[in-house]
């Protein structure tokens, strides 16, 4: 899935800075997969999520915004 449509997902339905802070909590996950926090702050088109780290996002978004991510974004 794309980095950027979760991020505007986010942006839309959270608050504009629920992107920032949902990979803050997680960068560990993201640096081990050699993101860097550039790559994470304004994700283009072309980043594309593996199935672990969309589920790792889902379950942090839940449990910091007590919102469900829907399967789309």
């Amino acid at each position: 899935m794309q980095a950027l449509i979760i991020k505007q997902w986010c942006d839309e339905n959270i608050t504009p800075v629920a992107w920032q802070r949902v990979t803050m909590k997680i960068f560990g996950h993201f640096r081990e997969k050699g993101l860097s926090l550039t790559d994470l702050e304004n994700p283009n088109a072309s980043l594309i999520l593996a199935s672990d780290s969309v589920a790792l996002i889902k379950q942090i978004i839940s449990e910091m915004y007590q919102i469900d991510v829907p399967v789309l974004a």
